[in-house]
């Protein structure tokens, strides 16, 4: 025991720090998680200052923003635009002025709609019909992110892209998913593939073994200068873009994770040491809550960890049981078809709790969504990632798009084949 602690370090760390967590809070002693949020201008009709966070939302009579209150007091909160044709509306940046009540938001149901929003920093909400802008503030960093995100997301637009693909390409690759029609995710919740959705591990890969092979020239050449520098400067290099997508894409819980993952193998190699992949996990969980404590609470928090503890505990058990020898060229196919449901058979185990009492529903057919999904989506991130960075080169841009197009049609029409089945989810009442 005492020899496994010492290769896991960051397992004695995390568990003493969710322990922590819970007991803040659920006593707030002694500290408050939710500080941020226990502002003093709630449930009170006032005048109020605010600078825009990010681009609308789309509502059916509203326009949704986040905003940061400056005045009289510090907070975030979602403001909701009645939708007006006359009115010229605020953009990212913009400072307001307005005269409202700031109220925190109701449950829906069972679902505690308040405590879920101030878990992601959002104090409550408002309505306005009239506002005044001020000023227009350029932001830092994340304000910066956020353009390039929507710029990018435009660009799928402008390759004359259906609304569909486009905005199922929008949520593949950038994370941006307030364009995802609801029956597109209802097919992919119902089939079983929301987990491509979610910027992850999938993606990620993806990025660092380009990036790895851009780096070392495909193992074809030379290297310009000795192995301990290139593995420095390529650790940097690769690092430092890593971070800067995950700050495009949200710094949602999965994309951090699987960047942290990534970074934290990528220093191993540069300092000439073997990483543990379950220390590696523990260190990655260990510093997204040691920032950002009530990530634990999220639900892509906790399936993405999931998820990923499954694979490392159950996956090659589930390969073993399935071997796979020969040397004709069709064994390579069988053998990614064998590693795809050993994956999806082991995720289930850790994942499946979780999703029933959360979603209270379940997908029969994992397995057969898996086959084709996860290759589909390696194929459309791989050309979605090259028509945005080349895509700018005349004619470029519109020769990747015709695959990139028929690709994402074909996974969209898969999920729905999928959930249009028979007895294609389980439905769990919820008892809570």
């Amino acid at each position: 025991m005492r020899n496994w602690l010492q290769v896991h370090p960051f397992v004695l760390l995390l568990l003493p720090l969710i322990a922590g967590i819970l007991l803040c809070d659920y006593t707030g002693f002694p500290f408050d998680l939710q500080k941020d949020t226990r502002v003093n201008f709630l449930d009170s009709i006032g005048t109020f200052a605010a600078v825009i966070e990010d681009y609308p939302v789309e509502k059916a009579k509203t326009f949704r923003y986040t905003a940061r209150v400056y005045e009289p007091s510090e907070g975030r909160i979602y403001l909701y635009l009645r939708k007006d044709s006359t009115k010229t509306y605020p953009e990212m940046g913009d400072c307001l002025r307005f005269h409202t009540t700031i109220t925190r938001p109701d449950s829906i149901g069972a679902f505690d709609y308040g405590t879920y929003l101030r878990r992601q920093g959002i104090a409550g909400q408002a309505f306005i019909r009239n506002w005044q802008i001020t000023n227009h503030v350029r932001g830092g960093v994340f304000m910066f992110a956020r353009r390039l995100q929507h710029r990018l997301v435009r660009r799928y637009y402008e390759l004359g892209l259906p609304t569909q693909e486009a905005g199922t390409l929008a949520a593949l690759t950038l994370g941006y998913r307030e364009d995802l029609e609801p029956d597109i995710k209802r097919s992919f919740r119902s089939s079983g593939a929301s987990h491509i959705l979610a910027v992850s591990g999938l993606h990620t890969g993806i990025i660092y073994t380009v990036l790895l092979a851009l780096l070392t020239c495909f193992g074809r050449f030379r290297p310009l200068y000795e192995e301990r520098k290139r593995r420095i400067v390529n650790g940097i290099i690769i690092i430092t873009l890593m971070l800067f997508y995950a700050v495009l894409t949200g710094l949602s819980p999965s994309v951090c994770r699987s960047v942290l993952m990534l970074s934290l193998v990528e220093l191993a190699y540069m300092t000439y040491r073997r990483p543990n992949s379950l220390n590696t996990l523990a260190a990655a969980a260990f510093l997204i809550l040691f920032f950002r404590p009530n990530d634990l609470f999220s639900v892509s928090f906790q399936l993405s960890f999931a998820a990923v503890l499954s694979i490392m505990l159950f996956y090659l058990s589930f390969r073993q049981l399935m071997p796979v020898q020969g040397t004709k060229w069709y064994f390579n196919i069988l053998v990614d078809l064998r590693d795809i449901i050993a994956v999806s058979l082991s995720v289930q185990i850790i994942t499946l709790p979780i999703t029933l009492y959360y979603f209270h529903q379940t997908c029969n057919y994992f397995f057969l969504t898996n086959l084709a999904v996860i290759p589909l989506a390696t194929l459309i991130t791989i050309l979605a990632f090259a028509t945005l960075t080349i895509g700018w080169i005349p004619c470029i841009g519109e020769i990747l798009a015709y695959p990139l197009h028929w690709l994402t049609w074909c996974l969209n029409h898969y999920t729905a084949f999928i959930e249009s089945l028979p007895g294609a989810y389980s439905t769990l009442p919820a008892l809570w």
